[in-house]
């Protein structure tokens, strides 16, 4: 069983912009975290990103609320230098994926969940769907 799983950016916007087809599996993989089932984490850059996106969607006090409710249940991690100097130096073609993936790794995270399987596919964590995590606890 999954217990310690790092949450990708795109998969927290789904929830928060209903973007069809991806929100459900989404959000039904985000309860997992809420119910306690396993514990949830993002990094402190994909926060700060998040919340520029849905201000610019929805108004700073409708990204304020949002991310006062999903922190309740995410808890952030920061992102250090070492993380950073790794995502330069790895085989990662997107550096902020691979920032994302270091930070992970530096916190102990068993896996992480996103819709870009494909971004992370030099990582050394499981990466997974968020329906392939929500099949990981039926």
């Amino acid at each position: 069983m999954i217990n310690r799983a790092f949450v990708d950016s795109d998969v927290i916007l789904d929830v928060a912009l209903g973007r069809r087809p991806f929100v459900e599996a989404s959000r039904l993989a985000l309860s997992l975290l809420e119910d306690g089932r396993a514990v949830g984490f993002l990094s402190s850059n994909s926060i700060a990103n998040i919340y520029y996106i849905l201000r610019k969607a929805g108004g700073d006090q409708n990204a304020r609320k949002f991310l006062l409710s999903i922190l309740k249940y995410l808890t952030v991690i920061p992102t250090d230098h070492n993380s950073a100097l790794q995502a330069f130096n790895s085989e990662f073609s997107d550096f902020e994926d691979g920032v994302q993936n270091f930070t992970a790794v530096s916190h102990q995270c068993s896996c992480i969940v996103t819709r870009n399987v494909e971004d992370y596919k030099k990582s050394e964590l499981n990466v997974y769907l968020p329906i392939e995590f929500l099949n990981g606890y039926e």
